[in-house]
């Protein structure tokens, strides 16, 4: 009995060893600012892809620092994210219209539906270069945000402004822009 209990307890640690857990996590695989230039690629490509085009504002690139799951310090790692706002003014009637074309981008790409709930609507889908996309409504407010994981953290959590230099509250992302087609 007490080789079968050896050869489980080594066969878990060669697991743990081999996933990471017992001998630390790797390094990040890249720096902040191919993860920007990532998230702005997939947010540009999908806005692109929108037709009549609608007028946006991109947010804040922002980085948070991650934490190792078992001692909670600081593991060098970051989530690289940035929020692109739909400052068009989207009628409630064109908001699926809206999200129907988004979607239709992101499968025709080969992305994968990770989340989604029809009745907001909102949804979640995954990139194979491991960027998160995200579609969400929330009253009058539409924004498109790509996330991206495994970032050198640099220190510091600001990347750059976006379009909103003085924060967000300098103009605000409420949808002040009017259009023929979508604020029908």
């Amino acid at each position: 009995m007490k080789s079968k209990r050896a050869f489980l307890t080594i066969s878990t640690a060669s697991l743990f060893t081999s996933s990471g857990v017992l001998t630390g996590c790797s390094a990040p695989s890249m720096g902040v600012n191919e993860a920007v230039r990532k998230i702005d690629a997939k947010l540009a490509g999908t806005f692109a892809s929108v037709g009549p085009p609608l007028k946006k504002s991109d947010g804040p690139a922002r980085i948070t620092e991650g934490a190792n799951s078992f001692t909670n310090e600081p593991n060098g790692e970051g989530v690289v994210a940035r929020t692109g706002y739909v400052r068009t003014k989207v009628s409630k009637a064109r908001v699926v219209v809206l999200a129907k074309a988004v979607e239709k981008h992101w499968k025709a790409k080969g992305y994968e539906l990770e989340n989604a709930s029809r009745k907001v609507p909102t949804f979640e889908y995954s990139t194979p270069e491991g960027v998160s996309l995200t579609f969400d409504v929330n009253g009058d407010l539409i924004t498109i945000g790509a996330t991206v994981s495994d970032v050198e953290y640099p220190g510091h959590g600001d990347i750059d402004d976006g379009d909103f230099p003085n924060g967000l509250g300098d103009v605000g992302p409420t949808p002040n822009v009017r259009d023929p087609y979508w604020s029908k």
